[in-house]
């Protein structure tokens, strides 16, 4: 038997079409994100302009779609904190290994107008 204490449950969340509408602003932040990987813009303003890109579409999956914006606030100061603490580290992180990695996509970029040369052919084997 349910006991019921006389108030309605509380509604927190979206309607369905709330929810169409975040899809699809994720879906055009996703679009805008693959037309800057191509646009050929410098490595550091690529790089920093697709991890704000990525980090808008994480805060608004968590904020909606995993219900932190209908918490209570302490939930979402330490959410809040924890995200800054992981961007500062991941931050830290490239700007140790920035120069390796740049050399290397430089190394292997194909330039524009030029299509990606055939596979090395494997080795032949020994009967």
């Amino acid at each position: 038997m349910a006991h019921s204490s006389g108030h309605e449950a509380e509604q927190h969340g979206l309607q369905p079409r709330q929810y169409l509408l975040i899809g699809l602003a994720l879906t055009l932040i996703t679009l805008v994100e693959l037309w800057v990987s191509y646009s050929g813009m410098p490595y550091g303003l690529l790089v920093g302009t697709l991890m704000i890109l990525s980090a808008v579409k994480f805060v608004v999956v968590v904020a909606y779609f995993m219900h932190l914006r209908f918490e209570s606030s302490l939930m979402t100061k330490l959410f809040a904190g924890s995200f800054v603490l992981a961007a500062l580290i991941m931050f830290a992180l490239l700007a140790l290994f920035w120069g390796d990695l740049a050399t290397g996509i430089r190394a292997n970029r194909i330039p524009p107008g030029e299509t990606a040369p055939p596979p090395a052919s494997a080795p032949a084997k020994a009967h």
